[in-house]
């Protein structure tokens, strides 16, 4: 693992499986930071999955039947890597599914009719864009991890999910228009409810500090200060 690593992922033994635990060791660490180490972890280290009991992941669509919320870095990558140029609305018309109950807003992957994710090859059982696959795609390790490991990911992806849903919204405000979305009861949508974050006026995930996303107490339990 590389010295300069800001983020370590860390094997835990969990009864008769081994799982991870997350630390993290710099005060400039970002959440591609966190990604990086993720990835890593799944290349290296000796993982127990609960579903696909192979040596690899690569194969195995199971977790392509998630619910997979989408983050604002995650739309503009997603932008990027299909050449798309339609615009927030139109790209989430393409890609995504957006579920409103009252003031409450979701916005995830698009899936089929099976239940699937529409970038699952059903052919080969493989991702068709992993090379800009979500952050939550990236981080579902299928593998037992410590519940601070598992407060990183949440609070990660839900202020990266807020801020989608305040530009989705904004975007739709600054034309004149009320979003459009695909499921909805009761919707109450009102951009005053989603006030910036850590992800507002970011681009990339390299940009977000994992510091100014934590809660104070999440913060004190998986940052660790190297020794001198």
């Amino acid at each position: 693992m590389s010295k300069a690593a800001k983020v370590l992922v860390l094997p835990k033994q969990f009864g008769k499986g081994t799982g991870y635990d997350l630390v993290v060791v710099s005060r400039q660490a970002s959440v591609q930071d966190y990604l990086d180490a993720l990835n890593r972890a799944v290349e290296e280290l000796p993982l127990s999955r609960s579903r696909n009991k192979t040596a690899g992941c690569a194969g195995c669509d199971l977790c392509c039947g998630e619910r997979a919320p989408l983050t604002w870095p995650d739309i503009l990558r997603m932008e990027k890597h299909l050449g798309f140029g339609g615009g927030l609305q139109s790209l989430l018309d393409r890609v995504g599914h957006i579920a409103v109950d009252g003031p409450v807003v979701d916005i995830t992957l698009r899936r089929e009719e099976d239940g699937r994710c529409s970038f699952l090859d059903r052919d080969k059982r493989l991702c068709t864009i992993y090379p800009a696959r979500p952050l939550v795609c990236q981080t579902f390790i299928c593998c037992t991890g410590t519940g601070r490991a598992a407060g990183v990911r949440k609070w990660v992806v839900n202020l990266g999910e807020d801020e989608l849903v305040r530009q989705w919204l904004n975007q739709a405000a600054e034309r004149g228009l009320k979003p459009r979305y695909h499921q909805g009861s009761r919707p109450g949508l009102r951009l005053d409810d989603w006030r910036p974050n850590a992800f507002t006026g970011k681009k990339q995930y390299r940009q977000v500090l994992l510091r100014e996303i934590l809660p104070a107490g999440l913060w004190k339990q998986v940052f660790s200060a190297p020794s001198s």
